[in-house]
């Protein structure tokens, strides 16, 4: 199964998990705050919306995905939680989450954080999503597909 933090995971991005999943028949769930629409319904894809309580739907994502599945977010903590249960984890530029990369961008992140609460700027916004990060990400996305479901 495929789970995506559907509130932060580029449209263009979505669209190919979608098709992906159709082509390999392979369940998608989003989760989300609020409904993300999808360009096409089949029964494989479900859209979970989660409480507006903080982290209602990170919480729905680490409670119901297991070993095997693959989850798409851009949010490190979460990230952080789903590595730890050894589920494989991903954001939508293409990077595949390990112990040594998530230390670093949660770090890199605090760090941020911390200058931001000085007054110092460090420019930590997500940046453009660019065609270089989508086809990085189909080319990772296929690629542990195929580890993962083949």
């Amino acid at each position: 199964m495929i789970f995506v933090d559907a509130d932060s995971c580029e449209k263009n991005a979505r669209e190919f998990i979608l098709n992906t999943a159709v082509k390999k028949n392979l369940k998608v769930i989003f989760a989300a705050n609020k409904n993300i629409p999808f360009s096409f319904s089949n029964p494989l894809f479900k859209m979970e919306i989660c409480s507006k309580e903080k982290n209602s739907a990170d919480d729905f994502i680490v409670e119901n995905s297991k070993p095997g599945d693959i989850v798409i977010t851009r949010d490190l903590i979460l990230a952080q939680r789903i590595f730890n249960k050894k589920i494989s984890v991903m954001n939508d530029k293409g990077t595949v989450f390990n112990k040594e990369n998530l230390e670093y961008f949660i770090e890199e992140r605090m760090l941020s954080i911390q200058m931001k609460s000085l007054g110092v700027s460090t420019g930590g916004k997500w940046k453009n999503y660019s065609r270089k990060d989508f086809e990085k990400f189909k080319s990772v996305f296929s690629a542990l597909l195929e580890n993962s479901f083949s």
